[in-house]
């Protein structure tokens, strides 16, 4: 990122071709235990509302890191191993991909985040739509 580059020299500017219109398809692909393919695909940027934008961490440096203004929630398209799609599966609230997720069959190992930036390990079921509430 630009803050990482300036970290290490502080009047970098970026001076390569220009950043595309559109995002790439998908972020990343995962294969889950049971041999099922999940693909983090992109979705639209989303601001971060002013109250929930973390105050800038005063760690003593003389740049430091600015609050991120902006996220984009994971969502996954999910295929059978033979590349039947069986459909789009949207991640709930402070659910990280970093650590890796773990996946298998109809559940989901994740590390999620509460609202004081608290990590744990969650194990989701994901449900149908209109099946009920997809966490455990």
């Amino acid at each position: 990122t630009r803050w990482n580059m300036r970290q290490t020299q502080p009047d970098w500017t970026w001076n390569g071709p220009a950043i595309p219109d559109e995002k790439p398809p998908f972020r990343r692909i995962y294969v889950g235990r049971d041999g099922r393919v999940w693909v983090l695909v992109h979705q639209p940027g989303e601001r971060i509302p002013e109250e929930e934008v973390d105050a800038p961490r005063d760690d003593g440096s003389p740049n430091p890191r600015p609050p991120d203004r902006w996220r984009e929630p994971p969502a996954f398209d999910v295929f059978e191993p033979d590349g039947t799609y069986l459909g789009r599966v949207l991640a709930p609230d402070g659910f990280s991909t970093d650590p890796t997720p773990v996946f298998d069959g109809d559940r989901v190992w994740a590390v999620v985040r509460d609202e004081l930036d608290v990590q744990y390990v969650t194990r989701f079921r994901v449900a149908r739509a209109g099946t009920g509430d997809a966490a455990e």
